[in-house]
């Protein structure tokens, strides 16, 4: 594992102690946390942006039958589900 400094505004570290009081949790455990959610998300975005870029080069007819594809398959996956309770 590699180990990292950094240096944090002072009211951003009072935020993080006060969190590993009520969390019980280390700052490293804190910190390691938070960068994973921070990094997931922001690829989670940049998966979005690409998805939007995509579909803004769609035309209205391929629109139309992906949606009615997904529509048909929402049904069928409703159904089984209604079968299966």
């Amino acid at each position: 594992m590699t180990t990292i400094s950094l240096r944090l505004p002072d009211d951003l570290t009072q935020r993080l102690e006060q969190e590993t009081h009520l969390s019980r949790q280390s700052r490293s455990e804190l910190i390691r946390s938070a960068l994973e959610h921070f990094l997931y998300e922001r690829q989670r975005q940049r998966v979005l942006a690409a998805f939007a870029a995509e579909a803004a080069q769609l035309d209205p007819d391929e629109i139309a039958t992906i949606a009615a594809e997904f529509a048909d398959a929402e049904d069928e996956a409703l159904e089984r589900a209604e079968q299966i309770r």
